[in-house]
């Protein structure tokens, strides 16, 4: 999944999390940390595979459900107050949703083995290549799951304008008074 559909799906995880648990549409910064949550996995891992190859592959070390829980630990730890802790579950949420985000692929097509980062580093995960970002997104071919992701993107900016367009108009009203 690319970086939209990954923000696509977590928002759209999210608003149906807010009226559900919290009673009303996403607001405010809640809004901002779901959308770090939802490209944090890629954030971490794709650069250390394809720019500095430290990694073995673009999905390993940030999309382990080791790191994820780690992660997500050490900020419910640092955090005190209940603020503090929607964004928390606003980042967890979004990042959950990446790595369910980047199953839906290989669970479709049973190559489970393209699981295996799921648990990395208890289970092996492909070898990756090296290319660049830009290449990346030169050579992107419109798949099956590309056209998903952006039917999911315009889907999600449907229903994230019809709550109310959380995160841009709580900044709006923040600094236009």
């Amino acid at each position: 999944m690319l970086p939209w559909g990954h923000a696509a799906f977590g928002y759209l995880i999210y608003s149906v999390y807010a009226r559900w648990q919290i009673g009303h549409p996403p607001i405010g910064l809640a809004v901002f940390a779901l959308g770090l949550g939802t490209q944090f996995p890629d954030l971490i891992d794709k650069p250390l595979t394809w720019t500095i190859p430290l990694l073995p592959y673009g999905r390993s070390l940030s999309h382990s459900l080791v790191t994820f829980s780690v992660v997500v630990l050490v900020l419910r730890r640092l955090t005190q107050y209940p603020d503090q802790r929607t964004l928390v579950s606003a980042f967890a949420i979004g990042y959950v949703s990446h790595l369910v985000g980047d199953s839906i692929y290989p669970v479709l097509t049973q190559e489970y083995t393209g699981l295996g980062y799921w648990l990395w580093p208890l289970t092996s995960v492909p070898e990756g290549e090296s290319r660049s970002f830009i290449e990346f997104f030169l050579t992107l071919e419109a798949t099956p799951m590309v056209v998903f992701g952006g039917v999911l993107t315009v889907v999600s900016l449907v229903v994230w304008v019809y709550d109310g367009l959380p995160g841009v108009k709580d900044l709006y009203a923040e600094y236009v008074q």
